[in-house]
């Protein structure tokens, strides 16, 4: 996973974490395992010095 961070014109700040899609190999094993991955995340929006909401 990663959390890519996007600045805004009006100083706030967007952070989307995104996971990487698996090789063949590992959708093979989860597909036999009977699991998916979830979905991406919605991206979280910062202003300056204050928590995500």
């Amino acid at each position: 996973m990663i959390d890519v961070h996007l600045p805004t014109t009006d100083g706030r700040h967007i952070v989307m974490s995104r996971y990487t899609q698996p090789e063949k190999d590992v959708l093979l094993l989860l597909a036999q395992l009977g699991l998916t991955l979830p979905e991406q995340p919605p991206p979280k929006v910062y202003a300056s010095g204050q928590v995500g909401l």
